[in-house]
């Protein structure tokens, strides 16, 4: 289970602000929101720093405040309500307000504080709420509109924010933040260390001889690149990952080799070959899951990296996997999507499983399963969700747009919009952007 850690119910005060802005949609659907004081959760609501994909999401927690602590007090459930930014609301959105307030407040009241919040004075001081880290993708293979040929991509897109829509999937607006300087790259991996992005090897087409040993540090603030020393040997297929004051270039593919055993920054090589592995640094060091190896075997392993150590072997997954994602939350490994070996066949298959590993204990606890597959996907932890994105099934060969987010509040997974496009071999990340990028919608 993925809780989210906090302050008790009976101590929530002004000093847990920060906890519960960044954490908003995990906070709302414990019993312990029901206990914020009211002057904490207007402060809450008025803040640009709550973390809500859209303005609905503001009003569907106050009023589930409002239900349990409201008794009739209009004049605390108009100050509550008028907090809400009923501008930066759809039309959809709009039309959903008098049922999410019923039997909290009066319909009436809510119609003024819609009118008052579009006129030309409201809407002026009324930004769009947004924590400072954003959602970014990088790069990534996709088909082209015409469905002719597969077209890599050269692109950097944040979502700059989020909207109800018909049905289970939510719209995304997506914004450019940039792009790579030196063509299209997929098939690479990323790292971020304070707030620059680390951009490493790769592809650039399809070759066997077209495998980058490239790096690049790109600073989102000022929109530059810099292009850093180039790593021994060409790598794709691989795992990146930041430690302390170093980034270590884990395996992969060289072109020439299927699986190189090789990890950059310092002489320690793995203990077989592999690529399509995923990894992750966690308390000062690092964990390498799943892969394929020379035979073109998945695995299911977890090794673990401690600096002037030898390599230790830990408990295997429940399943074994490769093309997967494996990202860090609350002091715990979560792995997800890719392929696996089919039961007693040749060939591959989808890997929906979800399991998180607890390194105190050094067990995988399964979870509920992916919704659907993404092999070669991207993935994120942000406002308290694991966002998985983007990839393909192997089951049907089709590529996905789709990012499923997994709430630790409600354990389970949910489709939280779509990507620019359908890309595979992409790169997830979150970055803090220039507020000159962020914008007030068209109303």
């Amino acid at each position: 289970m993925w809780v989210a850690e906090g302050p008790a119910p009976d101590q929530w005060s002004l000093r847990d602000g920060n906890y519960i802005l960044a954490t908003f949609p995990c906070v709302v659907v414990t019993p312990a929101f029901l206990d914020l004081p009211a002057h904490l959760l207007i402060r809450l609501l008025r803040s640009d720093g709550l973390n809500v994909l859209h303005e609905l999401e503001a009003l569907e927690a106050a009023s589930r405040w409002l239900m349990a602590n409201g008794d009739g007090q209009e004049d605390l459930a108009k100050e509550i309500l008028s907090s809400v930014r009923f501008a930066l609301m759809s039309s959809l959105e709009l039309k959903k307000v008098l049922s999410v307030t019923a039997g909290v407040a009066d319909p009436k009241i809510l119609r003024e504080l819609m009118v008052a919040s579009f006129t030309p004075m409201a809407q002026l001081p009324c930004r769009v709420r947004s924590l400072q880290e954003v959602l970014v993708v990088c790069g990534g293979d996709k088909v082209k509109d015409n469905l002719t040929a597969r077209k890599p991509s050269r692109h950097l897109w944040f979502a700059d924010r989020y909207l109800s829509a018909v049905g289970l999937v939510k719209q995304v607006e997506w914004r450019a933040l940039g792009h790579f300087p030196d063509g299209p790259r997929f098939r690479h991996a990323v790292t971020v260390v304070g707030n620059n992005l680390y951009i490493l090897g790769g592809k650039h087409y399809y070759g066997v001889h077209d495998t980058l040993a490239s790096v690049y540090r790109y600073q989102p603030m000022d929109d530059s690149w810099e292009r850093l020393a180039s790593m021994t040997c060409g790598r794709s297929y691989f795992a990146a990952v930041a430690l302390g004051n170093f980034i270590y270039a884990l395996g992969g593919s060289s072109g020439e080799l299927y699986c190189i055993d090789t990890v950059e920054c310092y002489d320690l090589p793995l203990p077989m070959a592999l690529c399509g592995h995923a990894a992750c640094a966690l308390d000062g060091e690092l964990y390498v899951s799943g892969g394929c190896d020379e035979a073109y075997q998945c695995q299911a392993s977890l090794l673990r990296y401690v600096p002037g150590a030898p390599v230790t072997l830990l408990a295997p997954m429940n399943g074994e996997r490769a093309g997967h994602i494996m990202e860090e939350a609350g002091g715990q490994l979560y792995v997800a999507g890719g392929l696996c070996q089919r039961t007693g066949q040749t060939g591959y298959r989808d890997q929906l499983t979800f399991e998180v590993y607890s390194p105190k204990q050094n067990i995988w606890v399964l979870l509920s399963p992916l919704p659907r597959a993404h092999v070669v996907g991207g993935a994120a932890v942000l406002g308290g969700e694991l966002l998985v994105l983007g990839g393909y099934s192997h089951d049907t060969y089709q590529d996905t747009h789709l990012i499923h987010a997994y709430q630790p509040g409600t354990r389970r997974w949910i489709t939280r919009g779509t990507l620019p496009h359908a890309y595979t071999d992409l790169q997830a990340c979150v970055l803090t952007v220039p507020p000159a990028l962020r914008i007030v919608p068209t109303l």
